[in-house]
C-alpha cells in the first residue's frame, strides 16, 4: 500500500549502542510534522567479462534524512543538536556543540485506512537553514525549519542465518498479519528493536536474604547474570539501610564486566543489627530491560 502523508513524529536520544545492545531516551512528541524524507544511499560495484556484466554487489552506506516541522522550539533545537538552552531562554549555537544520535519514530497513513509505524535508529542532525524572506504583500507559511541529517547502521547487530546484520531502519504496516493489535497505543512508548534482548536481568545478593551472623566488616555485593547499564549504578538504585530506615553511607563500585556491583560501607556495620540491602527495578541491562522486581535483602550482623 502506498504511504499517504505523515501523522505523528517522535524523537529519542540514543543513549548507548554497543554489540551488547542499545538504549534510548523516552520518545518525545514533536508537534505538527510536515514531511519526513528518507533516502538510502547504496554503494554498488559491477564486474564485467566477455564484454558483458557477469556479477554485481550492493552495500548499504547510510541514508539522507530530512525533516520539516511547522515549528521547532528552543528546547527541541537543544535536544536534537546538542545546543545550549540558557536560563534566559533561546538556544546558543556554538562551535563546541556535540549533537547526539537520534532515533526518529513516525506514524504514516496508508491508502485504504491502514498505517505504517517506523523508526530510524541512529541519525545525526545538522543545524537547519534559517531563511527569512519578506512577504511582498501576501502571506507565506512555507518558511519552516528543515532539519537534515545522516542515518547510519547501529553497532548492535542481530543474527540472521549465518550473518550478523546491523539495522538502520525498521517499519511495520497494520496490514501485516503479525502487526501487534495494540501498536497504536504502544509504538511511541519506547524505541522498538526487533530481535534485541528482551529478557530482564536477574541478580543474586551477598549476604543472602534472611542470613544472620554477618561480619561487621562485610560489603554488600549484587551479582547480575549479564552486563548492566553502568550509568544506573548510583545511590538512588543501590543502597543499604538499617532496619529503622536509616541510610548507611558507602562507596559504590562496578567491576570491569559490568556484572558485579559492590557497596563498601564507610564504617563497619553495627553488631546485632538488622539491615536491608536494596537494588531498585530502575536498574537495567545494556539492552534497556529493567529488573522484573526490586531486590530487597534482609540480614542481621553478628553479636
Amino acid at each position: 500500500m502506498p504511504v499517504c502523508g505523515i501523522e505523528k513524529l517522535y524523537v529519542a536520544k540514543q543513549l548507548n549502542d554497543t554489540s551488547a545492545g542499545m538504549t534510548f531516551d523516552t520518545p518525545q512528541y514533536y508537534k505538527n510534522v510536515q514531511e519526513l524524507d528518507i533516502k538510502p544511499k547504496i554503494n554498488t560495484d559491477k564486474a564485467y567479462g566477455e564484454n558483458r556484466l557477469i556479477d554485481q554487489a550492493v552495500a548499504f552506506d547510510s541514508a539522507d534524512i530530512s525533516l520539516n516541522l511547522y515549528d521547532l522550539t528552543s528546547a527541541q533545537r537543544g535536544y536534537l543538536l546538542g545546543q545550549t538552552t540558557p536560563t534566559g531562554g533561546g538556544t546558543i549555537a556554538a562551535s563546541g556543540d556535540t549533537p547526539p544520535f537520534i532515533a526518529v519514530l513516525y506514524k504514516a497513513p496508508l491508502r485504504g485506512g491502514d498505517y505504517r509505524y517506523g523508526v530510524i535508529y541512529k541519525t545525526l542532525f545538522q543545524p537547519p537553514d534559517d531563511t527569512m524572506k519578506g512577504l511582498e504583500g501576501k502571506p507565506d507559511l512555507s518558511q519552516v525549519p528543515k532539519l537534515t541529517g545522516t542515518a547510519q547502521p547501529t553497532e548492535w547487530g542481530f543474527v540472521d542465518g549465518n550473518k550478523t546484520k546491523h539495522p538502520w531502519e525498521y517499519h511495520i504496516d497494520t496490514t501485516d498479519p503479525n502487526c501487534p493489535a495494540d501498536i497504536d497505543s504502544t509504538w511511541f512508548n519506547a524505541v522498538t528493536v526487533p530481535g534485541a534482548d528482551a529478557t530482564p536481568p536477574t541478580v543474586t545478593v551477598t549476604p543472602a536474604n534472611a542470613e544472620t551472623g554477618i561480619a561487621a566488616t562485610s560489603n554488600i555485593v549484587w551479582t547480575f547474570n549479564e552486563a548492566i547499564d553502568s550509568t544506573k549504578v548510583n545511590a538512588a538504585n543501590f543502597f543499604l539501610m538499617k532496619g529503622d530506615g536509616t541510610l548507611v553511607p558507602g562507596l559504590l563500585v562496578i567491576d570491569g564486566t559490568n556484572k558485579i556491583v559492590t557497596l563498601n560501607p564507610t564504617s563497619n556495620l553495627l553488631a546485632s543489627t538488622a539491615y536491608i540491602a536494596v537494588c531498585t527495578a530502575n536498574v537495567t541491562d545494556v539492552a534497556g530491560n529493567p529488573l522484573s522486581n526490586m531486590s530487597i535483602t534482609n540480614f542481621t550482623t553478628a553479636a
